[in-house]
């Protein structure tokens, strides 16, 4: 079943919730390491920190999608590949949400990632049918 609508939703949802996922892993693990720093046990630190829960819900929806994707007989040469995009995401994320410095050469190298998804979403091999 390769209904292009819902797998461009599938598609959307997985990259966002991993590109997410992984800023959400990111300010938690930062204020995970502030609250052990302080002296917080670190089990303690884990319950005050709802940025790793989240985030890790997230990944798990990213693998829903993806498997789900698979499901629907999508290739893992084109899935995986298409995955690619959280790349983009998690530059504009990362700069905009955590004020990570992006230079010139990650913005070519996110560019070269974007065209070659570009490619592999272009190359209209159809998925084997079982």
């Amino acid at each position: 079943m390769k209904n292009s609508i819902p797998s461009a939703v599938l598609f959307i949802l997985a990259i966002g919730s991993i590109a997410y996922g992984n800023i959400l892993l990111k300010q938690g693990m930062t204020r995970y390491d502030a609250l052990t720093a302080a002296g917080t046990p670190a089990t303690q630190a884990v319950w005050h920190t709802p940025q790793l829960l989240i985030g890790s819900v997230l990944m798990l929806v990213q693998f829903a999608c993806t498997i789900t994707l698979f499901k629907w007989a999508w290739d893992a040469s084109v899935v995986i590949p298409m995955l690619g995009l959280c790349y983009v995401a998690m530059g504009i994320m990362g700069k905009w949400m955590l004020g990570e410095p992006v230079n010139a050469l990650r913005w070519l190298g996110i560019f070269l990632i974007t065209l070659g998804v570009f490619f592999v979403a272009r190359s209209g091999v159809p998925a084997k049918s079982n």
